[in-house]
């Protein structure tokens, strides 16, 4: 006879499975939770040293660019006091060339072989070149020995 405030047998071992599946599937879903959880801790801990690294990257360029523009105002500031400098000698020896005769003469004559030699230099690739050439030395006549195309 069927008792209605009594399970059956059948129906209390069909409860069972299917608890005992849900708390399975329960169980399942926390194990991949928590590898799901442990993966995105390493990945943050990843992307965090990533960030650092960055903000450290980030840092460095900042103070190289606000060191390269300090350097940049200095040269520019020494270029233009070289500026004036080359623009008083010039107007000084244009004055000098307009007060006296004999050195404008002397100005717009020809430079002796030696001295021509002295500014003419071969192309440099290198720094290194130019001072290993600088180094060579260029000889120049003995002082007593006066050059042909003199001044």
């Amino acid at each position: 006879m069927y008792d209605g405030g009594i399970m059956s047998r059948g129906n209390k071992l069909f409860l069972a499975l299917v608890l005992l599946a849900v708390i399975a599937l329960l169980k399942w879903q926390v194990i991949t939770l928590g590898e799901s959880l442990d993966a995105a801790k390493l990945e943050n801990v990843r992307v965090a040293a990533a960030l650092t690294e960055s903000r450290a990257a980030i840092a460095a360029l900042q103070d190289s660019a606000l060191r390269n523009e300090r350097e940049q105002v200095m040269l520019r500031q020494r270029i233009a006091a070289a500026d004036q400098l080359a623009t008083r000698r010039n107007h000084t020896i244009t004055r000098l060339l307009n007060e006296n005769e004999a050195l404008r003469r002397w100005y717009q004559s020809a430079l002796p072989d030696d001295v021509i030699r002295l500014h003419t230099r071969p192309d440099f690739a290198t720094p290194d070149d130019y001072l290993r050439w600088l180094s060579e030395g260029q000889q120049l006549p003995a002082a007593r020995q006066q050059p042909e195309d003199q001044r």
